[in-house]
């Protein structure tokens, strides 16, 4: 895998956090330590590409984890991986660093960008041009049977596409 600098970045961010929970800086219950250390590990393990990605994903949604993210419907998280399938046959993905994390109870939203690059022309999106994708996630985990740890039950994305 060829590491960016936003690897890094994400990786740096979870070394941060990691020691943040250590010593509770924000104040955090349990629960809500492990989940913002759950969310940035799965950032600091994001791949590229999908069998990758599946890998990570896997431990972060449940089975039955509702998304709304793609398209104009929610998906359950198995319907959701063959959309994101498709997104990494159509583009080249990297994610930032995630630019802001709030934690209340059970719900966990984070702010970042995601780089798409499209491997053809489609529509106004020119083949080998980057887009900056601003993105915010709300995360609703909980204790899944079957699971040793938070998982995320629910999630709801957002995004911004300046230009396109």
């Amino acid at each position: 895998m060829n590491e960016t600098i936003y690897f890094k970045q994400r990786q740096d961010g979870y070394k941060k956090v990691l020691a943040n929970i250590k010593t509770n800086a924000h104040n955090r219950t349990d629960f809500e330590n492990a989940i913002v250390e759950k969310i940035y590990r799965w950032w600091a393990e994001w791949q590229p590409d999908y069998e990758g990605w599946l890998k990570v994903a896997d431990w972060l949604y449940a089975s039955n984890c509702v998304i709304d993210a793609i398209g104009d419907e929610p998906q359950i998280y198995k319907v959701y991986r063959e959309a994101m399938k498709h997104q990494r046959d159509t583009f080249t993905m990297d994610m930032g660093p995630i630019d802001n994390c709030l934690v209340e109870g059970d719900t966990l939203a984070i702010s970042y960008n995601m780089y798409l690059t499209a491997k053809a022309d489609i529509g106004p999106l020119k083949k080998g041009t980057t887009y900056k994708i601003k993105v915010t996630e709300f995360n609703k985990f909980a204790n899944v049977e079957g699971y040793d740890e938070p998982m995320v039950v629910h999630l709801l994305l957002t995004s911004t596409t300046p230009g396109v």
